[in-house]
């Protein structure tokens, strides 16, 4: 266990072996971190000098990127880590640090293990991320989200109160309160279970077309 400098740790906290805590991170009472977990840990960001092939991607929607080299120059998180009352961090998950305001957790939310949270997140109150769900950075999340395990959300997002995303989805985009979403990209479940069930029906319609086909060839053209 190692406790970094100026870190401020709640009441009745429990702290278990192997976990990290960051300099000047802020958990509250009765939170718990299992084995190996890094609360505080320096973000992710990194810029160019020149446009990324990650920027340029996104600015022209194109296939393919420029190929120019490029090199990447950090940017050192000043921020920290907020937990709130009752929050639990599983094993070997990894909440980093804001860079400049607080990445922040809110009361009574879970994580599981293998949970990464990127820098500049905010998660609301009484929400579950399962097992290796990725949050990237200055996402927002609100109250009582569900994010089952291997649910992927993109940056700079909103995710609005009791959503729940089903397992290995991929959401990419803004979602409303109370959605259920599920499916790479993340839809209404109703809506990915009709897409799903179309799929299932493609080889059969396939089969269909090709016979109508030989039946129109056999038939000839019109006279």
């Amino acid at each position: 266990m190692t406790i970094a400098e100026n870190a401020r740790i709640g009441d009745d906290a429990l702290i278990l072996q192997g976990a990290r805590l960051g300099h000047a991170v802020r958990i509250g009472d009765r939170v718990i971190l299992n084995p190996n977990c890094v609360i505080g840990a320096d973000g992710f960001a990194f810029v160019t000098e020149q446009p990324s092939s990650v920027e340029i991607m996104r600015e022209t929607l194109s296939d393919t990127t420029a190929g120019a080299p490029q090199s990447w120059t950090r940017l050192h998180s000043l921020g920290t880590v907020e937990l709130g009352d009752d929050v639990e961090i599983g094993a070997c998950s990894a909440i980093d640090r804001g860079t400049i305001r607080a990445t922040i957790i809110g009361r009574g939310t879970k994580l599981d293990n293998h949970v990464h949270v990127g820098h500049n997140v905010t998660i609301g109150e009484d929400c579950m991320l399962c097992a290796q769900v990725g949050i990237a950075g200055s996402t927002r999340i609100g109250d009582r989200v569900v994010l089952a395990g291997q649910v992927g959300v993109n940056d700079n997002i909103f995710i609005g109160d009791d959503v729940v995303a089903g397992g290995a989805s991929k959401i990419f985009t803004n979602v409303p309160a109370g959605r259920v979403v599920l499916g790479s990209p993340a839809v209404k479940m109703t809506t990915q279970m009709e897409s799903y069930k179309a799929l299932r029906r493609l080889p059969r319609l396939l089969r269909d077309i090709a016979t109508l086909k030989k039946a129109a060839e056999k038939q000839g053209p019109p006279k």
